[in-house]
C-alpha cells in the first residue's frame, strides 16, 4: 500500500477522535439533557452489498446515540466494518419518529470515511450513508430495530457503485 495514503488515513482518524472528543464534551453538558431520555450504544450485525451482491459480507457496527440531547436533530457516530476488511468511521444526525407507544421511525445521515481493504471498492474515501431504521422498545430500557442503508459517494469519485446493508440492531442505554 502506498505510504502516502497511510498518513492521508492517520490524519483522518485523528481528526475523527478529536471530533470525538469535542462531541463527547458537548453532549456531557447537563444543560442539554432532556429529562428523562438516555442515550444509547447501538449494537447492529448485517448483510453487506446484499442488494447488488457484488462483494457480499458480514457486516458489524457500534453507534454511540446521543438520544437525550433537546435537539430535534440528534448526533450520533460509529464504526463499521465486515468481514473483507472494509472500515468505514462516520458521524451524523438522526431523528426519531414516534409511531406507535412502542415503535419509532429513524431516519438518519451520516458522511464518513471508507477503507475498502479487500471489500468493494466504493471508489473515494469519503461517503456517505443514508438510513431509514424501524425500532421497537422491548422495555423501559432497551431497543431492537431492523435498518436499510445505502452509502455512496455522491458522485464524487471517479465512478459511484454505492452499496446496501440491512441489518439487525440492538440498543443499550449509556447510564
Amino acid at each position: 500500500m502506498d505510504p502516502s495514503y497511510n498518513l492521508i488515513r492517520r490524519k483522518y482518524i485523528e481528526k475523527i477522535i478529536f471530533l470525538w472528543i469535542i462531541i463527547s464534551v458537548v453532549a456531557g453538558s447537563p444543560k442539554l439533557y432532556a429529562g428523562g431520555s438516555r442515550d444509547y450504544i447501538s449494537f447492529s450485525t448485517a448483510l453487506f452489498d446484499f442488494l447488488q451482491n457484488d462483494v457480499t459480507s458480514l457486516e458489524a457496527r457500534i453507534e454511540y446515540r446521543a438520544n437525550s440531547l433537546k435537539w430535534p436533530l440528534k448526533p450520533f457516530g460509529g464504526l463499521m466494518a465486515n468481514t473483507d476488511g472494509a472500515e468505514y468511521i462516520y458521524s451524523g444526525v438522526f431523528y426519531e419518529i414516534p409511531i406507535t407507544g412502542f415503535l419509532n421511525l429513524v431516519p438518519s445521515f451520516a458522511p464518513g470515511f471508507y477503507i475498502k481493504n479487500n471489500s468493494k471498492d466504493l471508489h473515494f474515501v469519503l461517503e456517505f450513508r443514508s438510513q431509514l431504521e424501524a425500532i421497537f422498545k422491548l422495555s423501559s430500557s432497551f431497543k431492537a430495530g431492523v435498518s436499510f442503508n445505502h452509502i455512496s459517494n455522491a458522485s464524487l469519485g471517479e465512478a459511484n457503485p454505492g452499496v446496501e446493508s440491512i441489518a439487525i440492531t440492538f440498543q443499550v442505554p449509556v447510564f
